[in-house]
């Protein structure tokens, strides 16, 4: 089947919504690092004329000033399937078509899981803005901290990244029972810091939020990172403060369980906490987590 011709920038559309599976027009702008609204919102538009993409729009009167949220459609799908890249001759599939077959049901998915890559969208393009200031403060400052190297910078994989079996962070996605949201690097000047943060659902079960938190308590004191940084730091998220208190109680039992006393829990094993509120106020780098030890 041939598929309606589109622009370079409309198959980068296309991209992004693999990678983050839900954005609003102000992200997709966003991370194209566009100036253009106008014409960002006709490519979005002849997308959904040509199929490539769906959206989710309200014509309620109160609904309607929320921003119509798009995720790819059935020629999105279709083209993400026949995309290649060359590698000493051999053609093979960019996107694991496992992963790319799935986006056939994000019609389907719910309100909860819609919102939550929202959320981790709108984080990532708040790393991306840190990156920025970092690269402008180290551009045109004097100080003292910036000619030390101290400049603060962000890499980050979202779920989508690290499925691929190409990516160097692949082996998250081979853990049994891991699957965070996302996997950040940070540096700073020479000191590397990695972490993997999760948010979870109000709606998922007691004795299943306990074998989440166990399954992080245990991957920490098992030492299976594999990455090239130090083991990471797990940053999860709750919808509410009930919920948080909960998991906080309940990771320091188990580390109490594993170790015996605070004082001889590594260094290394470390579990912090936040809720979503906070997390939408204030960012991942905000002074927002609650950390293990307490």
């Amino acid at each position: 089947m041939k598929l309606p011709k589109i622009t370079t920038k409309q198959q980068e559309i296309l991209e992004l919504l693999y990678r983050y599976r839900y954005l609003d027009r102000i992200q997709i702008q966003s991370l194209m690092g566009h100036k253009d609204k106008r014409r960002v919102i006709a490519w979005l538009k002849d997308l959904r004329d040509k199929d490539y993409v769906e959206w989710i729009y309200s014509t309620d009167f109160i609904e309607k000033s929320k921003p119509a949220i798009y995720y790819l459609g059935i020629n999105g799908v279709r083209y993400l399937k026949t995309v290649q890249w060359d590698d000493d001759g051999t053609l093979s599939p960019s996107y694991p078509l496992e992963e790319v077959r799935k986006r056939y049901k994000d019609k389907e998915r719910s309100r909860t899981f819609i919102h939550h890559s929202l959320l981790i969208a709108d984080r990532c393009i708040g790393l991306e803005a840190v990156n920025a200031r970092s690269s402008s403060d180290g551009n045109t400052s004097d100080s003292t901290d910036t000619k030390q190297g101290s400049v603060t910078k962000y890499k980050y994989l979202t779920e989508a990244d690290y499925l691929n079996p190409d990516s160097n962070y692949h082996f998250l996605a081979e853990h049994e029972k891991l699957r965070p949201s996302l996997c950040i690097i940070k540096q700073k000047g020479s000191v590397i810091t990695s972490y993997l943060l999760e948010i979870f659902d109000a709606t998922l079960p007691s004795y299943r939020l306990r074998f989440r938190l166990k399954a992080y308590v245990d991957y920490l004191s098992s030492y299976e990172w594999e990455g090239e940084e130090p083991q990471p730091l797990i940053l999860l998220v709750f919808s509410n403060l009930n919920d948080l208190i909960y998991a906080k109680r309940r990771v320091k039992k188990l580390l109490l369980d594993e170790y015996y006393e605070v004082e001889e829990i590594p260094e290394h094993v470390h579990i912090h906490f936040t809720t979503t509120e906070k997390l939408k106020g204030q960012g991942i780098s905000g002074d927002i987590w609650e950390n293990d030890r307490k």
